[in-house]
């Protein structure tokens, strides 16, 4: 079994067994774009300028920086949700990454020595980043729809060889406008203590946040092909049966913490019922954005 897995059975029977209550401070967030959509699990062949991928109702493309990359792997992924989470919480458009490569690899919950060098390219790759999100079917009623830079401007300095290199004063991202208001409105909420247990497993993250965003509000029972889920979730793997047994594993896992998740695989369907949401706490009000325009040696985060 998968250290992730195992820390999950861990964690699982803290939490229901135990009846460990769920801090406030483990409350993440995910925009509902990757929540749908995973990215890719692997760095892609031949650097490509665009990336894509579509559902039956909607197309997301990613443009990577022509100094960089397209977003891939584990560390995007765990960067995205700190950035969508600070949104979240603190209502703004600005992000504090800290003052060391260290308080930041702690942040995303990376213990000193384990993240590498990948996981500041990782956050490069996607602040650089344009996504556009569109509608495929048209007769949707409700078109949400996003076609923005995912950052206007940066300002870190990570050294990854000494990680506990001190700079003057903290890291900042300045998240565009209308990405952050996209975030601030369309982001569901994240067990983050999961999202941790899961921070070396790319299927695992994308599956647990496809599950957490489609249980909420969900009012009946959906049930369709697996392929089709396969599709959504970032997996390099071609086999479905393979894809399929390690989905079956990751399920299994999750449903250890949450008890009140009501899933399955069965006859190559995937089937889905209204279930309790992944987080059982009040979640605070949310409050309005601040966006900050000014100049980036102006920024003073809080």
């Amino acid at each position: 079994m998968p250290n992730s897995l195992m820390r999950a059975a861990q964690l699982a029977t803290e939490r229901v067994h135990f009846k460990e209550p769920l801090n406030p401070e483990d409350i993440g967030f995910s925009s509902n774009i990757f929540m749908v959509f995973g990215l890719p699990a692997q760095r892609l062949k031949g650097n490509p300028f665009v990336w894509e991928k579509k559902n039956p109702l909607y197309a997301l493309s990613l443009t990577k920086h022509k100094d960089y990359a397209i977003p891939s792997g584990c560390y995007a992924r765990m960067n995205q949700i700190f950035i969508d989470t600070e949104v979240k919480t603190k209502n703004t458009n600005v992000i504090d990454v800290g003052r060391s490569f260290y308080e930041y690899a702690q942040k995303l919950g990376y213990s000193h020595g384990r993240a590498e060098r990948e996981l500041v390219e990782q956050l490069v790759n996607y602040t650089t980043c344009r996504i556009d999100l569109t509608v495929v079917d048209e007769q949707l009623a409700r078109r949400t729809e996003i076609s923005a830079l995912v950052s206007s401007g940066r300002d870190f300095f990570f050294d990854v060889k000494n990680t506990n290199q001190l700079t003057m004063s903290s890291g900042r991202i300045v998240l565009s406008e209308d990405y952050a208001r996209y975030i601030h409105e369309h982001a569901a909420p994240l067990d983050l203590e999961v999202v941790r247990t899961f921070k070396r497993n790319p299927l695992a993250l994308d599956f647990y946040r496809f599950l957490a965003y489609r249980v909420n509000k969900l009012n009946k029972t959906i049930e369709f092909p697996d392929r089709l889920l396969f599709e959504q979730l970032g997996t390099e793997q071609g086999k479905d049966f393979v894809t399929r047994a390690r989905l079956k594993m990751i399920l299994r896992s999750i449903q250890g913490f949450w008890p009140g998740l009501r899933a399955k695989f069965e006859d190559g369907h995937f089937i889905l019922e209204p279930s309790a949401s992944a987080i059982q706490v009040k979640l605070p009000r949310r409050n309005p954005l601040s966006i900050t325009h000014i100049p980036l040696d102006q920024v003073i985060p809080e």
